[in-house]
């Protein structure tokens, strides 16, 4: 081998094919090993991962339909579960205005939110609440906390008694609520307030108005036609939205006795003790003329998705009587149809209804007040509804005041029994009252 006229000698030749074979050696290390094989690896592994969860989607894409059928009954479920508990109070708003105390001579000197906890699967707003008042009325306000529709819990619960006034204690404790999120859709059916309403006493849109000349859904109280004021005549076109859609319409009924409400009350209506062993008629009595005459046979309400009356449905214990109103009712000026009464005074204290719902209704409607007829009676009542013998509600209704509207879930609920208990309310002529359930409705399963 020769270089121009160099002769290279063999020695020098396996040198120089050594030197190539180490810079080969070297420019594959440091190009291919170094730089290129990381890279390759880099990439497998990337391409494995890639390959990894391409396969877990697959399978997740494969079992999708059946994830989110076992989502939706779970939700279903709970629904369910939650309904039929009563727990339908659900967001800080509506638990705030329902946490009022129902006795005034209660008075709230604290009522401070605490940081919200997230306790799976739920979050918990804590309240601080102090209180002072009469030791009755304490027991009474927590006895209203718990009996709320929500699922809550109290603690740290301290009763001291005030100094300088031995009738009066001040109480102290922490309310958990337990919220899913106030950001979770509310269903319609089981708000505490219907939309539309800043409170428990103004009337819903399709409230049921007396006759053709009531006034329309929505009025505030005192809109709609005074207690004494006459129906329109037959020839007189109906308000839109004055009755419930879905709902029979009222009956004709004769309007509510003219003049000042409460000053000539109307002799309160007892029937004459029947006697036992008589074929039930399991269906309210009627107010004819004054007096109570027995209700026709009882018939199952029509099949269908329109909503049933209460007086429409079976009776299976009827103590007071309550009976049918020959006329609307008249509750602080409105006039309110298909009402269901009961007379009550101190001597004829109490009162129970019970009706057979057969787990076909989801919730129930209308408004629960005092007559005007008795505006001036010393009286009130403590309402109290159960469902399947769990409280469901309660409250109390006194002369001249607003009716009170009721909005409650009825799931799966066999029997529904409403018990009255006469009270002492203040001053007043008389004691005797009529205690009334206006309008009440019960919506079908859908």
């Amino acid at each position: 081998m020769k270089f121009g006229t160099y002769q290279f000698s063999r020695r020098e030749k396996i040198l120089l094919v050594l030197l190539a074979v180490v810079v080969g050696i070297i420019f594959f290390n440091n190009v291919v090993l170094g730089q290129q094989l990381p890279a390759y690896r880099e990439l497998r592994g990337r391409l494995k991962a890639g390959q990894e969860r391409l396969a877990a989607a697959r399978q997740a894409a494969a079992s999708a339909a059946e994830l989110a059928q076992k989502a939706d009954q779970a939700r279903a479920a709970w629904e369910a579960t939650r309904l039929h508990l009563g727990f339908t109070l659900r967001g800080t708003a509506p638990f705030l205005e329902a946490a009022q105390p129902r006795d005034r001579s209660l008075q709230v000197l604290a009522f401070r939110p605490l940081p919200v906890e997230k306790r799976d699967p739920f979050r918990v707003y804590p309240y601080e609440v102090t209180v002072s008042g009469p030791y009755p009325a304490l027991q009474d306000y927590i006895n209203q906390l718990e009996s709320l529709p929500a699922l809550t819990a109290i603690r740290n619960l301290k009763i001291l008694a005030r100094q300088g006034n031995a009738g009066t204690v001040e109480g102290s404790f922490i309310i958990d609520l337990y919220d899913l999120g106030e950001d979770n859709p509310v269903p319609g059916a089981i708000a505490l307030f219907p939309a539309g309403r800043a409170d428990g006493f103004t009337p819903p849109a399709g409230a049921v108005a007396a006759g053709d000349g009531a006034k329309g859904a929505g009025a505030s109280p005192g809109q709609g036609e005074a207690a004494g004021s006459s129906p329109a005549s037959p020839s007189t076109a109906a308000t839109p939205g004055s009755v419930p859609v879905k709902l029979s319409p009222a009956p004709p009924a004769s309007p509510a006795p003219a003049g000042n409400p409460g000053t000539n009350p109307p002799e309160p209506v007892f029937p004459a003790p029947a006697g036992a062993g008589q074929a039930p008629q399991y269906t309210f009595p009627r107010q004819v003329k004054g007096r109570l005459e027995a209700g026709p046979a009882f018939k199952d309400p029509p099949a269908g998705n329109r909503d049933v009356w209460l007086e429409e449905l079976r009776v299976l214990r009827n103590v007071g009587p309550f009976y049918v109103l020959e006329r609307p009712a008249a509750l602080a000026g409105m006039q309110l149809a298909r009402s269901v009464g009961v007379n009550l005074s101190k001597e004829h204290n109490q009162a129970e209804l019970k009706v057979d719902l057969q787990k076909q209704y989801t919730r129930l409607q209308g408004y629960i007040g005092i007559d005007d007829s008795f505006a001036n009676s010393s009286g009130k009542v403590k309402v109290t509804i159960f469902a399947d013998g769990r409280q469901l509600y309660q409250g109390e209704i006194r002369p001249g005041d607003y009716p009170q509207y009721l909005d409650l879930p009825l799931f799966l609920v066999q029997q529904l029994t409403f018990s009255l208990e006469w009270q002492a309310g203040g001053i007043g002529d008389y004691d005797q009252l009529l205690a009334t359930l206006a309008s009440l409705h019960f919506s079908r399963k859908d």
